[in-house]
C-alpha cells in the first residue's frame, strides 16, 4: 500500500460501524490458529463485545481497496473489567485472556465499575504486515482507556514467535532479547517499544479442551498414543489422553502493563 493510500485510512468502531461486525471473525479466521476458536471463553463470551456499550471498544481500520470501496485491512479489540488492586500486579489472573473476557463481559452486563482496559487481540491483514497499524491501535486503546477514566491498560500478550521454538521453556523465550535489550519476540517488543513492561506470566491464559478427533480437524495430527504434541500455531504442547479421548492445550501468556500517560500510572 502506498504512503498516499496510508493517507487515506479511517478508524471507527463496531459502534458506529455495526454493518462491519462480520469483519472481525473474518479477518482473524486467517491469522489464528484453527483451534483458538475452540477456546470455552470465546464460545462463551466473545459475541457480548459486540454488543451494548461494549461495542465502542472494538475497533477496525479501514482503507481504499484500489476500485473505489474500503476494505477492512485491522480490527483490535479490548474490554474494560475491574482490577481489584491497581498497585498488586502478581493479582493479574493465571487464567489470563479467558478470565479478563469473562469478567469484563460479566461486568458489563452486572454494571460493575471497570478500572481498566484489558487489550485482547490486534489483527492486521497479511497484505499490509509491516505498516504502522497495529502501533495505531494499541495506541487507540492508550486513549480509549484514559477518555473512559480508566487507570490501566494491560495486555496478556501472545508471544507470536514462540511456536517457532518449541524446545524453549516459555519462561526461558519470553526472557530473550535482542543485542540492544528489546524483546527477541516481535510481538512482545512491538509492546515494548510503546511502552509496555513485562508483568508475570499467566500460564493459562487460553484453554481448548475438546476430542482428539476434533483435534484431527483442527490440526491434521493423529494421537496414536497419550502425551505430549507440537501442534502448529501451539505456543506449549497439546496433551493427549487416549484414556479420556481428550487433548488439552494450555496455553501461557506474558501480562505486560502499559503506561497511561495522565492516569497517574
Amino acid at each position: 500500500m502506498t504512503k498516499e493510500a496510508f493517507n487515506e485510512i479511517a478508524l471507527v468502531c463496531a459502534e458506529e460501524r455495526p454493518d462491519l461486525v462480520p469483519a472481525f471473525a473474518e479477518l482473524g479466521a486467517a491469522v489464528w490458529p484453527k483451534f483458538i476458536g475452540g477456546d470455552a471463553a470465546i464460545a462463551s463470551h466473545w459475541d457480548s463485545l459486540f454488543s451494548g456499550a461494549l461495542r465502542r471498544h472494538q475497533f477496525l481500520i479501514l482503507g481504499p481497496d484500489g476500485h473505489g470501496a474500503e476494505r477492512v485491512l485491522a480490527t483490535s479489540n479490548s474490554v474494560p473489567f475491574h482490577w481489584p488492586d491497581l498497585d498488586d500486579e502478581t493479582t493479574l489472573p493465571d487464567d489470563g485472556w479467558d478470565a479478563v473476557l469473562a469478567r469484563g463481559v460479566e461486568g458489563a452486563a452486572s454494571g460493575q465499575r471497570p478500572n481498566a482496559l484489558c487489550a485482547l487481540a490486534v489483527v492486521v491483514t497479511p497484505k499490509v504486515r509491516g505498516s504502522d497499524l497495529a502501533e495505531r491501535l494499541i495506541e487507540n486503546m492508550k486513549k480509549s482507556a484514559r477518555d473512559a477514566g480508566l487507570d490501566a491498560l494491560v495486555a496478556p500478550v501472545r508471544p507470536t514467535r514462540k511456536s517457532a521454538y518449541p524446545l524453549a521453556s516459555f519462561a526461558d523465550y519470553i526472557g530473550w532479547t535482542t543485542p540492544d535489550g528489546a524483546p527477541f519476540d516481535p510481538w512482545m517488543r512491538k509492546h515494548w517499544q510503546l511502552g509496555a513492561r513485562p508483568v508475570k506470566i499467566a500460564p493459562r491464559s487460553m484453554r481448548v479442551g475438546a476430542s482428539l478427533e476434533q483435534w484431527t480437524v483442527w490440526t491434521g495430527l493423529r494421537f496414536p498414543v497419550s502425551g505430549p504434541y507440537h501442534v502448529e500455531g501451539g505456543l506449549a504442547p497439546l496433551m493427549a489422553d487416549r484414556e479420556t479421548d481428550i487433548g488439552l492445550y494450555e496455553e501461557p501468556n506474558i501480562w505486560m502493563r502499559h503506561r497511561l500517560e495522565g492516569a497517574g500510572r
